[in-house]
């Protein structure tokens, strides 16, 4: 049995029998997706190399059909079927209180340290996020994720005045929530 192989197919997001068409249209979508002009963050920096490679692969004729040949021999290996959710907890300044509950879909899945950072895989979907900090709950911020996507949200006040501040005239908006693609 030979080593696992990249399944280019899944990478792109296309089924094997994908017209040119379908792969090209598949490419561009996830390059502007993951291109390092627009979107900094590591798993960029890691997947589009990978998306350039499969797509130098299976979109060009020749190049797919000793692909498909070549598959037909070896395993291919897994892509990420997980999305990474990753929570940091910014405006360390902030001396109120020592933990902040993360809530995803009412539940709370963990707890942050002042300044803290936090990571979960999640199965692909839609969720609700919020944060519980003493007797403050933030409003409830919506997302939805793909698999092998990185999802991030930021929480925190930039001083305690500003916390006290908002806890006491606005409790459900105490805590803010930042999205951090």
């Amino acid at each position: 049995m030979g080593h696992p192989e990249k399944n280019f197919y899944a990478i792109l997001g296309v089924s094997p029998d994908a017209t040119p068409k379908e792969i090209t249209k598949a490419y561009r979508k996830l390059a502007m997706q993951f291109h390092p002009d627009v979107n900094p963050s590591e798993e960029a920096k890691e997947l589009m190399p990978l998306l350039n490679e499969a797509y130098s692969v299976v979109g060009d004729a020749e190049q797919r059909r000793k692909y498909d040949a070549r598959k037909s021999e070896t395993r291919l290996a897994p892509i990420p079927t997980k999305s990474r959710l990753v929570v940091q907890r910014v405006g360390a300044s902030v001396g109120v209180t020592r933990k902040m509950d993360v809530l995803l879909d009412g539940e709370v899945i963990g707890s942050l340290p002042m300044g803290g950072s936090i990571r979960f895989l999640i199965e692909p979907g839609q969720y609700t996020l919020q944060f519980k900090l003493d007797m403050t709950t933030s409003k409830v911020q919506r997302f939805t994720c793909q698999a092998g996507m990185t999802v991030g949200f930021a929480s925190g006040a930039a001083s305690p005045m500003e916390y006290l501040f908002r806890s006491v005239a606005d409790p459900n908006n105490a805590l803010f929530v930042h999205k951090i693609m």
